[in-house]
């Protein structure tokens, strides 16, 4: 960690002169749709600062030199963050307080994982799917909504798999509690079948906390939304998977983005997150649920205001944040 520092400290000395520009944060960047995401924000945000956030420095270092090579865009750093650990997530939105003076005109919550092998934890002791997916970006987006930009956007990448309706082959959510959810029961159920279940359950809750935070924001010009980017073969969702899943994954079912409904490429899906995100057209969509470039309805639970309060409340005695973390009354 002392050198993923001193790696920061460098970066941040050779940008002193542009350090009042706003930023853009992506996390899950490295690689797959965050990847060309923080690729076209280089293109359509050439006067912003990219923070690439993410666990592996060395990736981010890769990821900076790529678009500097491909876009030419030079003021892009990455910050190390660890969404399984509340640590990291506080470490983070303090040295972003602390070393880059900006305010934040975009935050893309875009990070996720998908483990359908046997149950995992964070370092917290959730349950790391719902820990990552959820816990850690809310956490992360309360700690930095006092540095959001007045007419600043808050993403969150979801996933059709929430709506039972889309029937998309993943078992569909089933919202219990926050706490089920952190903490589930021991099950004899498939390990496969529990945790795609997990994962959609996980992105239900950030289309429920996308509705949320959006009526607690009220007030302000901020605006939340939600983004599908469809079935995205080749990027590294399916890590957990067996090893013939993980080959059809990359090297067959990307052929399905020519023939069939919303199944994408990293570029398109990247893209599209970017623009959702950031450019002028979406600049008065709040509180919306996006499949790639078009507004439709979420599911029928994602409307359920009984959820997004659980879920909120719930979520704020997990994190054990305090009321002056954050810049929005959180009880």
């Amino acid at each position: 960690m002392a050198n993923d520092f001193i790696f920061i400290d460098t970066t941040f000395a050779s940008i002193k002169g542009i350090r009042k520009m706003r930023s853009i944060i992506i996390t899950g960047a490295t690689n797959g749709i965050g990847y060309e995401c923080a690729i076209q924000m280089a293109r359509i945000a050439p006067n912003e600062q990219i923070v690439i956030a993410c666990r592996n420095q060395q990736a981010g270092r890769e990821v900076i030199q790529n678009i500097k090579k491909r876009v030419g865009h030079e003021n892009i750093i990455c910050l190390p963050l660890d969404l399984e650990s509340l640590r990291s997530v506080r470490e983070f939105a303090a040295l972003f307080s602390k070393q880059s003076g900006n305010r934040i005109i975009a935050l893309v919550n875009n990070a996720g994982i998908q483990n359908i092998a046997k149950t995992k934890f964070t370092k917290d002791g959730f349950e790391s799917t719902f820990g990552t997916n959820h816990i850690g970006p809310f956490y992360l987006t309360l700690l930095l909504l006092p540095w959001m930009d007045d007419d600043g956007s808050i993403t969150f990448t979801a996933s059709g798999v929430h709506d039972p309706l889309q029937k998309t082959g993943i078992e569909p959510p089933i919202y219990t509690s926050d706490k089920d959810l952190a903490f589930p029961k021991e099950t004899t159920e498939n390990e496969s079948i529990t945790g795609k279940r997990r994962y959609s359950t996980s992105k239900l809750c950030n289309i429920l906390m996308t509705y949320e935070l959006q009526r607690r924001l009220v007030n302000t010009n901020i605006r939340v939304n939600a983004f599908d980017p469809g079935m995205v073969p080749g990027t590294g969702l399916a890590r957990t998977y067996p090893p013939i899943m993980q080959f059809a994954w990359k090297n067959v079912m990307p052929v399905l983005a020519w023939f069939k409904h919303n199944v994408n490429t990293p570029q398109n899906s990247g893209r599209r997150l970017a623009n959702l995100a950031y450019s002028e057209q979406y600049k008065k969509c709040k509180g919306k649920y996006f499949e790639g470039e078009k507004e439709i309805r979420s599911s029928t639970d994602s409307y359920n205001t009984a959820f997004q309060k659980d879920l909120w409340q719930s979520s704020i005695e997990l994190i054990g944040i305090k009321p002056e973390e954050t810049s929005i009354p959180i009880f």
